[in-house]
């Protein structure tokens, strides 16, 4: 409801309930998105809050419509601050020129957010809920709440790859410029293909399994880069979060204590 062209306001009193019913009612999405605000066009600096009644925390998104903004154009903040374990209080804010979704602890019971345009021109977005079923072969792999560490892997020569037949994973062999082998499980991607490692999975894969099966020469390619989150030690190491799938990239700087050794 709006409460004039500077400021407009949307209030959804029960809403969560009405989005468990119809979460339940959808069918093998991976990410479900439902529509709190749909088609919303801000004028430069014109808001938009959100309220929603909310038990438990709740991931909330929203994505530009159309090309993304050439800068930072939409801002998401936090209206209720929130005690912090250590003491303090804290109030998310977020920017972003295509969207941007964050999981929210509500306060008092309720998510209280504000939208607002920060760019110099009018941008539409959309407004929604997040509901992310793990549902990739790759799921049975992760183990909820753990963060896991950075690691880099600076591959020397790629010796194998195979990957699950819904290409949420890839298990690959080889060994590093520091002539150690190694067999790693890497985790694309879990409930969305378009995080970053899901972006990467389609070339990467491509890449390392053309090289392997034609046998290319190493130097077409090494150092190749493999870098994540990790679990695990040795050959049960995990990566997930993939952050960085290239090579050659013989000037990759990186703290050593993140190298695979």
């Amino acid at each position: 409801m709006p409460t004039g062209e500077a400021n407009k306001a949307w209030c959804a009193r029960g809403a969560i309930v009405i989005f468990a019913i119809l979460w339940a009612a959808a069918a093998h999405a991976t990410v479900e998105r439902l529509p709190i605000k749909s088609t919303l066009v801000l004028k430069p600096a014109e808001t938009y809050r959100v309220e929603l009644d909310a038990p438990e925390p709740v991931e909330i998104g929203w994505t530009v419509q159309g090309k993304a903004c050439a800068t930072n154009c939409i801002q998401a903040e936090e209206l209720s601050p929130r005690d912090l374990p250590a003491g303090g209080q804290v109030r998310y804010t977020i920017a972003a020129s295509v969207g941007a979704s964050k999981k929210y602890q509500p306060v008092s019971g309720k998510i209280a957010l504000e939208y607002k345009n920060i760019s110099n021109d009018p941008v539409t977005i959309d407004i929604y809920p997040v509901r992310r079923i793990c549902d990739s072969e790759a799921c049975k792999f992760v183990v909820e709440g753990q963060k896991g560490r950075t690691l880099v892997y600076r591959v020397d020569e790629f010796k194998g790859i195979e990957s699950s037949n819904d290409g949420s994973y890839s298990d690959i062999s080889g060994v590093t410029v520091d002539a150690r082998p190694f067999h790693v499980k890497v985790l694309w991607w879990t409930d969305d293909k378009m995080t970053p490692g899901g972006l990467f999975a389609k070339s990467c894969v491509r890449w390392i399994k053309k090289w392997v099966d034609e046998h290319t020469p190493k130097e077409k390619y090494r150092p190749y880069i493999l870098a994540g989150r990790a679990f695990g030690e040795g050959d049960g190491i995990v990566l997930t979060a993939i952050d960085n799938c290239s090579g050659p990239a013989p000037n990759y700087q990186v703290p050593e204590q993140n190298v695979f050794r």
